[in-house]
């Protein structure tokens, strides 16, 4: 059972209350930290948690990764819009190739934090519409739907990628 840590919920998950649900909860081993200061909070749960920790992952469409995987967190939870780049990165770090992997991070970023501060959700939907693998965007409410100047940046950073959303359904 994985547990997201994600404050914008409205509720704040302590290191302590996490460790916690491990031992109380059987089957919670997995864990998604979407808050400030990501890894020094996977650093604290690793610390704290020990072997009953069994997937720390970072999350917020990996827009804080090398940080994490260099805290212990064992992967990520990307959005759907471009994990055939970000396994090479999973893969360099895991081999302790550091340095490949934080010059291929560097080369997704600014698309993960155009989608992470300007877009959300929409961003993948827009890109796997874009590719042929789904047939709308719509986002329901409250979402709005996403500006036309949104879309066209967004568009030419993901075009300089080519990740596979865009070319999947065609």
């Amino acid at each position: 059972i994985m547990v997201q840590d994600a404050p914008l919920s409205g509720v704040e998950l302590s290191v302590d209350l996490l460790v916690r649900l491990t031992q109380e909860a059987p089957g919670v081993c997995y864990f998604e930290i979407e808050t400030p200061q990501t890894a020094d909070k996977l650093r604290a749960l690793i610390d704290a948690g020990g072997d009953a920790i069994l997937g720390p992952f970072d999350g917020e469409e990996s827009i804080t990764l090398i940080a994490d995987l260099n805290a212990g967190a064992s992967g990520t939870m990307p959005s759907a819009l471009l994990p055939d780049l970000i396994k090479p990165i999973l893969s360099n770090h895991k081999e302790g190739n550091l340095k490949r992997a934080s010059e291929l991070y560097a080369e997704i970023l600014p698309l993960i934090n155009f989608e992470n501060r300007q877009c959300g959700l929409r961003a993948c939907k827009t890109v796997m519409k874009e590719g042929g693998v789904i047939a709308s965007d719509y986002v329901r409410h409250p979402l709005p739907a996403m500006p036309q100047e949104t879309r066209t940046q967004l568009m030419e950073l993901t075009r300089r990628l080519n990740p596979l959303t865009l070319t999947w359904g065609r």
